[in-house]
């Protein structure tokens, strides 16, 4: 089975070239992620399936510099943010809204999903403006709205199977135990009949979790043999997910000069100094006004 300590990537193709798949283990990943960020326990689910699921896509769109996945919902998501490159680096946020004090059930953070608003930023390299969608959930589930997004969007024919468990931690409260994610892309002229193989044979797993238990000495090709037996499943590529913020000092500089330079009273004030803080990690950047005016 994956090792659950060790985060990666992994994409794959048909000897026929009818399919794509990439498959995510990232367990190590978000424990590492919520080490350095503030995750509200009652929404780690949710914020674990949205890593899985925005490392899937920089999985699939491997031609991105980066893709940014942004979830807003009307009651306990202020913003649930993961930014995913197809090197395996990725950043995230969330800040949940106060509403979600008074959550006892996580059934109802759940259902909030159903009123998520779903913000896909892609950016190419050499390429300055970005392409974004925005989608209105129709599910409860993130994995689901991403689906969506791939459909009515992309316009790609995709299937998707993520499963997530979360286990009680002595220091943290909870942890990722098992985080998994799959999805596959139906190719161009891929026949209804092979489409219905797959369908079928996903809709009898249980779970990624499950498929994956602590017993069983399976591997990613033993689940897609078993998605699709018989077809010779070819592995492309393997990637370490790392949990990693690129922020910098100079790159703050340099937007805080270019908003300087339409007005740079506006920008600081009665202030002599701003302070910075990074929404992605615990940096903190401090720019003396001197020191933008020097720049301007």
């Amino acid at each position: 089975m994956p090792d659950k300590k060790q985060s990666h990537c992994m994409s794959f193709h048909t000897k026929g070239a009818d399919f794509r798949a990439v498959f995510v283990s990232a367990a190590g990943a978000i424990n590492a992620a919520t080490a350095q960020i503030q995750v509200d326990n009652r929404v780690l689910y949710q914020f674990s399936e949205m890593a899985v699921c925005a490392n899937l896509l920089a999985g699939l769109f491997r031609d991105v510099h980066d893709l940014t996945l942004e979830v807003t919902t009307d009651r306990f998501f202020r913003s649930l943010i993961v930014e995913s490159t197809p090197e395996g680096i990725f950043r995230a946020a969330c800040q949940p809204n106060d509403l979600i004090d008074e959550v006892q059930n996580t059934q109802v953070v759940d259902a909030d999903i159903l009123t998520a608003k779903l913000v896909v930023t892609k950016r190419y390299p050499h390429i300055a403006d970005q392409i974004r969608s925005t989608i209105g959930s129709k599910s409860n589930s993130i994995p689901n709205l991403v689906q969506q997004y791939l459909h009515e969007s992309e316009q790609i024919s995709t299937l998707m199977l993520t499963g997530t468990r979360l286990c009680p931690d002595p220091e943290r409260g909870v942890i990722a135990d098992k985080s998994f994610g799959l999805l596959i892309e139906a190719l161009p002229g891929v026949s209804d009949n092979k489409k219905f193989v797959i369908t079928d044979n996903l809709e009898r797993l249980e779970s990624l979790t499950q498929y994956f238990n602590d017993e069983a000495e399976k591997d990613i090709m033993d689940l897609l043999d078993d998605i699709y037996p018989g077809e010779q499943w070819i592995q492309t590529s393997e990637t370490a997910l790392v949990y990693r913020c690129r922020c910098n000092r100079e790159g703050y500089l340099e937007r805080i000069v270019d908003l300087a330079r339409r007005d740079i009273d506006e920008v600081f004030g009665d202030l002599t100094e701003l302070e910075v803080k990074c929404g992605y990690c615990a940096n903190v950047f401090h720019y003396p006004r001197a020191e933008v005016e020097s720049k301007l």
